[in-house]
This record gives C-alpha cells, sequence and structure tokens, in this order.
C-alpha cells in the first residue's frame, strides 16, 4: 500500500500538473468505486446509478485549485467549493497524460513493478475513472484489486468526514511533537512498537514499509513491546521518523508491487530500503541474515545483530 512517501509524490505531481486544468468529461467504468456525500461508504455496496451521475454532473467545468493530502488521503480542492477525496488503498494509480506524455509512451505503460510485467495501453481494463481536461489532457484512475475509492464532498461537509477524524498528526508536520508522540506511543504499551508506529491515530501515513525502515534505523526490532522501551529509545524512533521519510519522499517514495509515479515511471527509495522485503538476505550493515516475523497479519524486518 502507498505511504506517506508515495502518496506526497502522487500530491505534488498532481499539483504541479492539473492545477488550473479545467474538467471536461468524467468517466466512471466501476460505479462502486466512487461517492457523493462525506460519509457514504463507497466499495461496499451497490452504488444508485444516479449518484454515479450525480458525480459525473458535479465535476464538469470544475477547474482544480490544488492538490494536498492529510495522511494517506488526497485531497483535490477544485472552485466549487467542492473537494474529491482519494484513496489510493493497496494498487490505487493515478497517470496523467497530455499531448507530450501521449507521444512519448504511445499510451503504454508498465504499471506493475516487475520487468516481465508487460505493458498495457490506457485506459486498460484496471481503469475505473477518466477524467478529461478541456486543454486535451487525462487522468487515468487504475486500481487492480478495486478497494481504492473517490469521493465527492463540498467544502462545508470535510468536517463530517470520517476518515479526516481517525488520522493522528503529521509526522512532518510542526504539531509532531517528541511530547505529543511520546503519550500516544505510551498508550499502546501492550502492542509492539511497529504496530503502534502503523496506527493511523498515533503519526499518520507510516505503514508496513517505512515502520521497518524507521526501527532499523532506530536499531529497535519491531517485536518489542511498547512496554519494554525507555525513553531514550522511544526518542531515537522520534528523531528517524522525518529522516527516512524526507529520503523516501525525495527519492519519489518505493515502487514495491504496484506504486507508479504519474508519468508511470518508478520511484528510487527500494535500493535505500535496509530491511524491507529483504528477508533472508544480509544486512547491508553487519551481514547477518535478515529475519521476518509476522505482527497483527503484517511481515516485519529487521537485523538480529544491528536492532535489539
Amino acid at each position: 500500500m502507498p505511504e506517506l512517501p508515495e502518496v506526497q509524490t502522487i500530491v505534488s505531481e498532481l499539483d504541479r500538473k492539473l492545477k488550473n486544468r479545467t474538467i471536461k468529461s468524467v468517466e466512471v467504468n466501476a460505479p462502486k468505486m466512487v461517492a457523493v456525500g462525506p460519509n457514504v461508504v463507497s466499495n461496499r455496496r451497490q452504488v444508485e446509478s444516479h449518484k454515479v451521475t450525480e458525480f459525473i454532473k458535479l465535476l464538469q467545468g470544475q477547474k482544480v485549485i490544488a492538490v494536498k493530502r492529510r495522511a494517506k488521503l488526497l485531497i483535490f480542492d477544485l472552485s466549487g467549493p467542492l473537494s474529491i477525496l482519494a484513496h489510493l488503498k493497496m494498487t490505487g494509480q493515478f497517470i496523467f497524460e497530455d499531448k507530450k506524455q501521449r507521444k512519448k509512451t504511445k499510451g503504454y505503460y508498465r504499471l506493475i513493478n516487475t520487468a516481465t510485467a508487460p505493458k498495457e495501453l490506457l485506459p486498460s481494463k484496471h481503469t475505473h475513472v477518466i477524467f478529461c481536461f478541456k486543454d486535451g489532457s487525462t487522468l487515468y484512475f487504475n486500481d487492480l484489486r478495486k478497494f481504492g475509492y473517490l469521493k465527492l464532498v463540498r467544502d462545508d461537509e470535510m468536517e463530517q468526514v470520517r476518515e479526516l477524524q481517525e488520522y493522528g498528526p503529521e509526522p512532518l508536520g510542526k504539531d509532531f511533537t517528541l511530547s505529543l508522540f511520546f503519550t500516544a506511543v505510551k498508550n499502546r504499551e501492550r502492542t509492539t512498537i511497529k504496530q503502534a508506529l502503523m496506527d493511523p491515530k498515533v503519526v499518520a501515513g507510516i505503514g508496513n514499509i517505512y515502520s521497518d525502515e524507521i526501527l532499523f534505523r532506530a536499531k529497535i526490532r519491531p517485536t518489542r513491546k511498547v512496554s519494554s522501551l525507555s525513553e531514550k529509545e522511544i526518542k531515537e524512533i522520534y528523531r528517524q521518523i522525518p529522516i527516512v521519510l524526507k529520503q523516501a519522499i525525495k527519492a519519489k517514495g518505493s515502487s514495491v508491487g504496484d506504486f507508479v509515479r504519474t508519468d508511470g515511471s518508478w520511484g528510487s527509495m527500494g535500493k535505500f530500503h535496509f530491511v524491507y522485503g529483504r528477508g533472508g538476505e544480509k544486512c547491508k550493515v553487519c551481514g547477518t541474515i535478515i529475519k521476518t516475523a509476522k505482527l497483527g497479519g503484517r511481515t516485519a524486518s529487521y537485523c538480529p545483530k544491528c536492532q535489539k
């Protein structure tokens, strides 16, 4: 699943590419993936056809003012005043094409990060929503597993959006203080530190990838219970969080699985991973074999020598 650095990469690119473009038309091929209203549960039940019609009608003629982010949620500010809330979930992708890009790729992209994956012509069977802009450019929303969603809400409804109410502090924001982090973590003393880091109420946007990498840099095993951590160890985890996330943003994210940038290219953070996805391989620091452990249904990777 794309985490904060991957979502920030998409947000930065779309903000630059979509700003001041006007939506001409919208095509929805998977009605369950769109919704109108702050707390409509998309992707769960049959969506009424008139809701899809309303989604399309409300978006026609809207200008994109900005694209921003809250945790892993993308927010498209429109001129309505309306906003599109988008969640990529496991395999969601946004691919932007203008005439120059289309000429370069001829519409073909390798949308899975493996050299053997075939290139797909967009729109493909995995393209579920298409935004066409008045200048001839196009934004494709692809999702192999169809867990992602697009939700259209009025600006005065934003405070009612359940997802936004459940997020903790932004780890790169000014309100992410050591005391706040310490209290949030210590309130989860019975869980492991990896699971605490992945709890969006503790800190927003950290998932399986970066919890592993943060804990390796902090030299703490992901299997440790929060109750076993000293104040010094928690402080070191806090210190490493922005360091790792900023490095990942600079590298344009980790292209593991289906994550690609908005031009179809891959992020390069994967080559800097110390432990994530490297179970059974040698530690880059000490040469010890990287071990894995199952924690709450997720796989944690760690070096038994470097991490205590």
